[in-house]
């Protein structure tokens, strides 16, 4: 949008008179100036320090907007290295548009600066994509145009008419009537790049611009079609017409550089028209200043031609030197332009190659610890099977050694107790000989496993197995076939539970509270108040008597 040039004053007097600037206001002004006045936002931007923006995505966008506003303002960067870290910030924060804004700079340098039109192209294929997903169809258009402007450069004429119809498509939908009589003009110039016989519908659409660029008082559109205009003309050997349009374009630009360009189509017109004094009077005033090389050297090349139609051989070799200096100097600065992207395209190699070999080094000391990490895990499983085989092995050898033995005492106490049978009545029963059956228990590989449950248990805090239910009634009928039924006892005279006999066959195994409740896989104070409620529920005629001592009097 176009802001009067009075507005733009009053926004600065405003933000001057303010003790706190709105710095924010002023970046959203000098973004709604880049269109229309680009030095403008550029110079508001400078005065806008970059500290003194509350957020780091506006102070992100400040900085984007200053390398848009050089850009426009000729002060091209000579790479897009600025440009890399917002389209980073951009990106990783979600900002669709101000990712997609960055990325169109990068563009424009690429082509403008660097001359890399594939890369270019590639970029603004991008910023089509990220445009279309925001929905934004004013940039989308230019982005269009820019693409166009690309293949056109190159001599791909069907790719480029397409993208300019898309973009004067998209310029019609978005309202912008720049937009629009600039791809108006680019179509123009696309047709008469592609011959004679598209002359007069390129005339046709450069009048169409013109009138609608001075109807609605765009200067800037209504120049660029009168420069196109003239040098059309020429081609189309009108000098008249050349020459009105190019006058035209002289009277209304403002800029010194842009002046030259119109100078050189007069000079041309004049040419055309057999006018050589004049001609000569224009092309002279212009290498009299400073133009670009291009605008110097095609004044000298037209100087010399008309030297020498005039029969002036020694001034045509004088502009024809001159001619030949000019080239010369384009094609240093060429190879100067050349070898400084060699030498950044170097340096950005080697800052590759140093992110490479840090990387394999923190990847290669990443897969040292994973290592060191597996072996150490890996060298405490080790040792706990180690462990865990040589116990199974020293039990196995154990309950081999014993196994004889204790088959020869049970079969032997059982005939003893069949051939002296006593009345139930007058049946005095022996106490409980705890330490005979913990020493028969010990065994057994039911003790062994209890064992190897407690020193894994005290190693790492952990359970490699459990001593499960079947495990706890395996111990029930163990402790009633060594001490001739002593549980079928304890149950007939307690009327004790499934899970209570369990635990009071834990406690027949000499351990100590903390280890029955590992066993358990409960806390010790459980195991302290389900000895109690056994005692007191089923034996309260005990008195004060320990749990294990009422156990072994049975």
């Amino acid at each position: 949008m176009k802001i009067p040039a009075y507005l733009f004053l009053f926004f600065l007097l405003v933000s001057a008179s303010c003790r706190q600037q709105d710095y924010s206001r002023l970046l959203a002004v000098a973004d709604s100036l880049m269109d229309a006045r680009p030095d403008s936002a550029w110079q508001l931007l400078r005065g806008i320090s970059p500290e003194a923006l509350p957020t780091e995505g506006e102070r992100m966008r400040h900085r984007l907007l200053t390398v848009e506003a050089e850009c426009r303002n000729g002060q091209m960067p000579a790479n897009d290295s600025l440009l890399l870290p917002l389209i980073g910030y951009f990106q990783r924060g979600g900002e669709t548009f101000w990712e997609a804004r960055a990325e169109y700079n990068r563009g424009c340098i690429l082509y403008r600066a660097q001359r890399q039109f594939g890369q270019a192209l590639d970029v603004f294929q991008q910023v089509k994509t990220l445009m279309e997903q925001c929905g934004n169809t004013w940039w989308l258009g230019r982005t269009y145009g820019r693409m166009a402007y690309i293949y056109h450069s190159q001599d791909m004429y069907p790719q480029a008419d397409s993208l300019y119809r898309k973009a004067e498509q998209l310029a019609i939908q978005a309202g912008d009537t720049t937009l629009w009589l600039e791809a108006l003009e680019r179509r123009s110039v696309h047709l008469i790049a592609q011959g004679e016989e598209h002359y007069r519908e390129a005339e046709k659409l450069l009048l169409k611009v013109c009138r609608l660029a001075e109807q609605m008082g765009l200067t800037k559109n209504q120049k660029n079609s009168m420069l196109t205009l003239s040098q059309l003309y020429s081609y189309m050997q009108d000098g008249t017409q050349a020459l009105r349009y190019a006058q035209s374009a002289w009277s209304l630009e403002t800029d010194t550089t842009g002046k030259y360009v119109s100078a050189l189509l007069i000079g041309e017109a004049y040419y055309k028209l057999n006018s050589y004094d004049s001609a000569t009077v224009w092309l002279e005033n212009i290498l009299a200043g400073k133009p670009a090389l291009a605008v110097r050297s095609a004044a000298c090349m037209r100087l010399a031609d008309m030297a020498e139609e005039q029969g002036e051989p020694e001034k045509a070799l004088y502009y024809q030197k001159k001619y030949q200096q000019v080239e010369n100097e384009m094609h240093e600065r060429s190879q100067t332009t050349e070898i400084r992207l060699t030498e950044q395209s170097q340096v950005h190699r080697q800052e590759q190659t140093q992110m490479q070999r840090l990387m394999l080094i923190c990847l290669a000391t990443i897969g040292v610890l994973v290592v060191c990490i597996v072996l150490l895990l890996g060298g405490r499983a080790w040792e706990r099977k180690r462990r865990r085989r040589q116990m199974d092995a020293l039990m196995k050898f154990w309950w081999q050694e014993h196994r004889a033995l204790l088959c020869t005492e049970t079969s032997a106490a059982e005939p003893e107790v069949r051939l002296l049978p006593l009345p139930v009545e007058a049946e005095e029963r022996p106490v409980l000989d705890a330490e005979s059956l913990l020493d028969r228990l010990r065994v057994t590989e039911l003790y062994a496993k209890a064992m190897r449950i407690l020193s894994h248990y005290k190693l790492y805090a952990d359970y490699e197995e459990h001593f499960t239910v079947d495990d706890q009634n395996e111990l029930l009928c163990l402790i009633d076939c060594f001490t001739d039924g002593f549980i079928a006892r304890l149950k007939a005279k307690a009327s004790l539970s499934e899970n209570d006999l369990r635990f009071c066959g834990l406690h027949l195994l000499g351990l100590s509270i903390q280890h029955i409740a590992v066993l358990l896989e409960k806390d010790r104070s459980g195991v302290y108040k389900r000895q109690k409620r056994i005692l007191r529920n089923c034996f309260y005629e005990t008195g004060d008597k320990k749990f294990e001592e009422v156990l072994k009097s049975i």
